[in-house]
C-alpha cells in the first residue's frame, strides 16, 4: 500500500496552481520549516482532549472513553510494523486491568484523508487481532498535531484528568516493557521495577504563560503576540525549558539567528541532554557553516533519544553540505522511516538536491512535501 502523508498547518493554496509550478517553483520551500514533534508536551503537563470517530462511525470524546484511574492513548498507523506489535500488547493489558480502572483508546494516524479502502484496512487490523478496546480514527490529524508525534507508533499514559504520566515514541523492545512494568505497577499498587521519569513540573502561571503562546502561535493574526507569552512564561518560572525552545523556534523562523541560539543555549544550560535543544542548535550551526560543531551536537542528541525524526534530517542536510551524499540519503531515509508524516525531511532533502545542482531530484522531493502538505497520494 501507499503510504499517506501529511505536514503540519500550511498556508491554503490551490493544488492545481501549486503542482502546476511546482517544477518550476520548488524554491519557495527555502524557510526553514517547523518540526511536528512531541516539543510541546511534557510529563505532568496536560495532553490535549479530543473529539474523533471511530472506525465504525460514532464519534467519541476522552470523556467518554477514560478509565478511572489511567488511560493509554496509542496513536498509530497501518502501514508501520511495530504498530501492530503495540495494539496487540496493549491488547493484553487491557483485559487484564480494566476491570482495575485502565482504558486504552487506540487512534489511527494514516493520513489527513482516510478513504473507504483506509478503513477497511484498519477495520481489518482490528478484527484479526481481537481488539476490544475503542479504535478512532484521526481524519485531517489534528490531534497528532496538537499532541506533537516524534515517531509512530506513540503511546502516552494519562491519568482521568489528562495529565501526562507516561510517553513512548517508536515502542522500542526496552521502552516497551518499562512501559507495561509501569501500567502494571500503578494499578498494582506496586513499585516499578524502573522508576518512571517525571517531567519538571513548572509553576501554573508559566504553564499558563507557555499554553497562551502556544494558542496565539497557531494563529495566523496573533503569532507575533506568542513571543511575549514565551517570554511571560520564563519570567514567571526560569527553569522551565519548553518556553525557551518555542522561543528560539520563533526567532529562528522569523529569521533572528543569534536570538535563536541564546535560546537553545539557555535551554541546554539547564537541561543538557534535551534532544530539542540540541537538534535546533545543530540546525543553526549547519546553516552558518559550522559543521563539525554541529555535528557533536547532533551525535548527543542521538545518544539521548534516536527517535527525534528532525536530528536525522538535519543530519541528511549537513552530509549533503560535507559532499557525501550517500550518508544524506541515508539519513533521509530513516527519517522517513521513523515518520513519513513530516513534510519537512522532503523539503530538507529538496535543499541538498538543490545546493547539489540536481534540479529534477529537487523538484521531486519538494513535489513530495508538496504532496504531503496537500494530502495528495
Amino acid at each position: 500500500m501507499s503510504r499517506k502523508r501529511v505536514p503540519s498547518p500550511h498556508p491554503v493554496l490551490k493544488k492545481t496552481a501549486l503542482l502546476a509550478t511546482l517544477l518550476t517553483a520548488y524554491g519557495m520551500f527555502l524557510f526553514t520549516p517547523a518540526a511536528a514533534t512531541l516539543q510541546q508536551l511534557q510529563t505532568g503537563m496536560e495532553a490535549p482532549d479530543f473529539s474523533l470517530y471511530q472506525a465504525a462511525g460514532e464519534k467519541r470524546s476522552f470523556a467518554d472513553l477514560k478509565g478511572e484511574k489511567l488511560t493509554i492513548l496509542l496513536i498509530w498507523s497501518t502501514w508501520d510494523k511495530k504498530s501492530e506489535k503495540a495494539l496487540a500488547r496493549m491488547e493484553q493489558l487491557y483485559r487484564k486491568y480494566r476491570g482495575r480502572g485502565l482504558a486504552v483508546v487506540a487512534i489511527n494516524a494514516d493520513g489527513q484523508k482516510i478513504s473507504d479502502a483506509d478503513l477497511a484496512r484498519i477495520r481489518s487490523i482490528v478484527e484479526r487481532l481481537g481488539l476490544t478496546y475503542p479504535v478512532l480514527v484521526d481524519r485531517g490529524l489534528d490531534y497528532f498535531h496538537d499532541i506533537g508525534i516524534i515517531a509512530l507508533p506513540t503511546t502516552v499514559i494519562v491519568d482521568r484528568e489528562r495529565v501526562i504520566r507516561y510517553e513512548l515514541s517508536g515502542y522500542p523492545l526496552v521502552g516497551a516493557e518499562e512501559m507495561a512494568d509501569f501500567v502494571t505497577a500503578s494499578l498494582e499498587g506496586a513499585r516499578p521495577a524502573i522508576a518512571a521519569k517525571k517531567g519538571y513540573q513548572p509553576a501554573k502561571s508559566a504553564l499558563r504563560f507557555y499554553n497562551m503562546g502556544r494558542n496565539t502561535l497557531k494563529s495566523g493574526r496573533m503569532a507575533e503576540s506568542s513571543e511575549m507569552w514565551f517570554k511571560k512564561a520564563i519570567e514567571a518560572d526560569p527553569a522551565f525549558v519548553l518556553p525557551h525552545i518555542s522561543l528560539g523556534k520563533f526567532y529562528r523562523e522569523r529569521g533572528d539567528k543569534a536570538l535563536a541560539e541564546a535560546q537553545f543555549r539557555e535551554a541546554l544550560s539547564k537541561e543538557p541532554t534535551h534532544v530539542i535543544a540540541l537538534c535546533e542548535s545543530a540546525l543553526l550551526m549547519f546553516e552558518d557553516g559550522r559543521l563539525a560543531e554541529g555535528q557533536s551536537l547532533l551525535e548527543s542528541a542521538l545518544k539521548a533519544d534516536e527517535s527525534y525524526t528532525p536530528c536525522y534530517y538535519y543530519a541528511g542536510f549537513a552530509y549533503g553540505r560535507q559532499d557525501k551524499p550517500e550518508q544524506a540519503l541515508q539519513m533521509f531515509d530513516e527519517a522517513e522511516r521513523i515518520n513519513p508524516l513530516d513534510y519537512n525531511l522532503y523539503v530538507y532533502k529538496g535543499r541538498v538536491f538543490e545546493e547539489r545542482k540536481r534540479p529534477r531530484e529537487a523538484a521531486g522531493a519538494y513535489r513530495k512535501a508538496l504532496e504531503t502538505i496537500l494530502g495528495i497520494h
